[in-house]
């Protein structure tokens, strides 16, 4: 059935969809005289006089010159006359033959500029953006009043209110005019803007060219045999100067760039409070939630935060600066870097064995004289003799943390560091390349051996930071959210745990492999080739698609997922409390819901538009699932809007105890389809929303959780009623779990066949209400008991027919004595 109204409805929209593509010419014309502009009754002239004002107005407060963009276009003069005398300087730095750090340095310092000017021509695009509404804004209204002003002349209106609408449209065209001119200018710009940024691709292709060629090969050689090698000044070494630049002139760009950042760093210090805050949060969550599963990684974690919550802000705070502010001088980055380092010591330490603690000094000691290269000029033989220094030192400090080497590798069998012990005898090989290859003068060579061996271990030290202060933050945020839930499953909250820190690791391990790829020159060609490889076209049937689309595709909507998986986290449970805003119980569920549900739909959306698909495309598919929701898919349709029912108007939370169609049980969670509560018999019963809305729901504890309970019992009728009522409120009363406010009450109900009948009725809390009611049931008894009043049990009297006695009387003739059982009376 569903089928055929599937197709039905296919063949509905069919002709539609063939008639528009037959007729676009009439669809054309009707959406034409729709949009025709109207001319504006006389009547309404004056109030639509006033209304123009105002807009006009505000746009022309729009269109007014900001001052950013007065900054660039006086700016721009000073960056061509920047940009043409370096582009000197690397013609000279070029012709001096310079190795290949100091052309990775320009390259550095060119894409800078050019990402400078990129930051100008988006400035310039979103103001031509604006424009472009303005204008679109502007054109029906200026159309509108030519045509009034026409027909207020055909209508021989006073002429006073033609003068006004004669002053309308001026202004109207006025601003119309400033709109152009200032497209115009900002065309202008962006034209200048451009010129520079092709001088400047042309001068970076020109160095990818130089650092591309066989020059600086690995195994190319360079220089002559270091005993060969003479140390006099040689002429042309000076020219590699222009590609130094000097820690006064590092210095003057440091504070150029802050003059220029000033925006940017007073939203630094915002993120830097968010930090703050948000370390001093998850310390407090330590302290108040007390870690009482045995868990070493939870506890390291703890002491990492509490007892270096300051190095753990440091580190944080500067480890963002470095990618929050783009386009810094070398000098700044550096400083950034040697910071980030000092901050990551004591992160690092505690988890380092006492015999390497200190080498992360030397680690810090090593990135100092590495760096300093950049910033001081040798010539060739006096800088091939600074890297002969350093590689010896590096085989110095590796060799004393390592000496004897057998016997440090049996002593450290943990997974990370037995992996760095380890790779020892590859630093030995590596250091060994770069002293043998310095000395025969293939210096192309000697610089990427030494580069992995300073770099990479400043690298892993930053990382393994980073790693430790996200593992400690990410296991505080999961033992707080999981702490403050008045039960939870411990296993459920490790395995939680292990996936969260595994992938971590993951994106850990990734950001560390493509830092190594920059930092020895392989980052660009791997990203070149991923590339190409992932833009690679591929067509199956009519349908051409590439491996980097569907890889967006996937990562867009597993994005998407983990989020709304963090957010349901954060959010959902019946425990969630937030300090700052008091929300009513159920409120952060039904936030998360709307969040969740939002994200899960835009991401789909982004999802698909990155498949080039059109979404107005699935108007057939969408009436076709508008008759299939109408005619079979009715239950699942009242089921989610039940749903969205139940969230919004919360009869029930997560939590409650509830009673619906005979099931008694405990909602664990309300979802957009069906609802899960889990019995007392231990089942969970899945229950679709409908019924919950539909039938009579019963909710123990929606507003309070106290319970009635109700004991009926009976006594003789010779017992006293008035004593009666006092012993049953009293032994009410007596019980610990009854509440004092209302207080118990006794009841004598009615005058029963066999027994003189009352009640006991009190209130306890409802988690507590089947077992007081057996404990007072208990202790009326033994009451009873102990002051004889006696509980009668139903007296019946049989009255048999005649008939029936004598055949009673024969059978019992019957029957030898000895088996015939007593008389007994009813």
């Amino acid at each position: 059935m569903l089928l055929k109204l599937f197709l039905f409805a296919i063949l509905l929209n069919t002709p539609m969809v063939v008639q528009s593509q037959e007729t676009p010419v009439i669809k054309a014309v009707d959406s034409t005289l729709a949009n025709q502009p109207k001319v504006i009754p006389v009547i309404n002239i004056v109030q639509e006089m006033e209304k123009i004002k105002k807009a006009l107005k505000q746009i022309e407060n729009k269109i007014e010159p900001k001052k950013r963009v007065t900054e660039i276009d006086s700016l721009i003069p000073v960056y061509e006359e920047l940009i043409k005398e370096r582009q000197g300087y690397v013609q000279n730095f070029i012709k001096a033959n310079p190795n290949r750090q100091k052309v990775d340095n320009q390259i550095n310092k060119w894409t800078g500029y050019q990402d400078y000017l990129k930051g100008w021509e988006s400035t310039i695009n979103v103001y031509e953006e604006r424009n472009a509404i303005l204008a679109e804004e502007i054109l029906p209204k200026e159309q509108i009043w030519e045509l009034t002003y026409q027909n207020a002349i055909k209508e021989n209106v006073p002429p006073e209110l033609l003068t006004n609408i004669k002053g309308v449209l001026d202004e109207v065209l006025l601003v119309s005019k400033k709109i152009k001119d200032e497209n115009i200018y900002f065309l202008r710009l962006e034209s200048k803007i451009n010129n520079q940024n092709l001088i400047i691709q042309a001068v970076i292709e020109e160095l990818i060219t130089l650092k591309n060629s066989d020059v600086y090969q690995l195994f190319y050689l360079r220089h002559p045999i270091l005993w060969k090698t003479s140390f006099k000044t040689v002429k042309t070494d000076s020219d590699e100067k222009a590609g130094v630049e000097s820690i006064s002139e590092n210095i003057r760009n440091i504070l150029a760039f802050a003059k220029s950042s000033e925006n940017d760093i007073y939203l630094f210090f915002i993120v830097l409070g968010l930090i703050i805050a948000g370390m001093i949060y998850i310390r407090k969550g330590y302290f108040k939630y007390e870690i009482k599963e045995p868990q070493d990684d939870l506890q390291k974690a703890k002491d990492l935060i509490v007892n270096k919550t300051v190095w753990g802000i440091m580190f944080i705070s500067i480890l963002c600066a470095r990618f929050f502010f783009i386009n810094t001088p070398q000098l700044f980055d550096d400083i950034l870097i040697f910071l980030i380092l000092v901050c990551a010591l004591p992160l690092v330490q505690t988890y380092m064995d006492k015999r390497f603690k200190n080498i992360s000094y030397f680690v810090i000691f090593l990135f100092v004289l590495d760096t300093a290269k950049t910033y001081f000029w040798f010539s060739s033989p006096n800088y091939r003799i600074y890297l002969l220094v350093e590689a010896i030192l590096v085989a110095a400090t590796v060799l004393y943390f390592t000496y004897p080497y057998l016997k440090t590798r049996t002593l450290f069998q943990n997974q990370f560091g037995g992996f760095l012990i380890r790779l020892t005898p590859t630093v030995y090989l590596l250091l060994i390349i770069s002293i043998v290859s310095n000395i025969l003068g293939y210096t192309n060579l000697t610089d990427l051996t030494i580069k992995i061996c300073t770099q990479s271990s400043k690298l892993t030290i930053v990382f393994y930071a980073i790693w430790k202060m996200t593992k400690g933050i990410t296991l505080g945020i999961t033992h707080i959210n999981f702490s403050r839930r008045e039960n939870f499953d411990p296993i459920k909250k490790r395995t939680l745990e292990i996936k969260i820190l595994q992938l971590l690791k993951v994106c850990v391990t990734i950001f560390w492999v493509i830092y190594f790829l920059k930092m020895i020159d392989l980052l660009r060609p791997f990203s070149e080739f991923m590339n190409s490889f992932l833009t690679e076209p591929y067509k199956v049937g009519s349908i051409t698609f590439t491996l980097g689309v569907i890889l967006t595709f996937i990562a867009i909507l597993a994005v998407s997922f983990l989020i709304t998986s963090f957010i349901s986290f954060l959010l959902d449970g019946k425990d969630v409390d937030f300090k700052i805003v008091k929300l009513p119980k159920g409120i952060p569920a039904a936030i998360s819901l709307v969040i969740r549900y939002f994200i899960l739909a835009f991401g789909t959306v982004l999802a698909l538009s990155s498949l080039g698909i059109d979404l107005s495309q699935f108007n057939l598919m969408a009436g076709a699932l508008g008759l299939g929701i109408g005619f079979g898919l009715q239950n699942i349709i009242s089921n989610f809007i039940s749903g969205i029912i139940l969230v919004f108007e919360r009869p029930i939370l997560p939590g409650d105890t509830v009673e619906v169609n005979n099931l008694l049980g405990t909602v664990n969670k309300i979802g957009v389809r069906s609802s899960r509560i889990s019995t007392y018999d231990g089942a969970e019963v899945v229950v679709p929303n409908n019924n919950l809305i539909s039938n009579d729901l019963i909710n123990w504890t929606l507003s309070d959780t106290i319970k009635r309970i109700e004991i009926v019992v009976g006594t003789t009728y010779k017992s006293d009623p008035n004593e009666i009522i006092k012993v049953l409120s009293d032994v009410a009363n007596e019980h610990k779990d009854v509440l004092k406010t209302p207080p118990a009450r006794a009841l004598f109900t009615d005058f029963g066949e066999s027994a003189l009948n009352f009640k006991v009725l009190f209130w306890v809390h409802f988690e507590n209400g089947l077992q007081t009611k057996s404990d007072v049931s208990v202790a009326i008894y033994n009451r009873f008991k102990e002051l004889d009043i006696e509980i009668p049990f139903p007296q019946r009297v049989i009255h048999i027919p005649q008939e029936s006695k004598n055949i009673t009387r024969a059978a019992i003739d019957i029957v030898p004595p000895d088996k015939q059982k007593p008389n007994q009376n009813s």
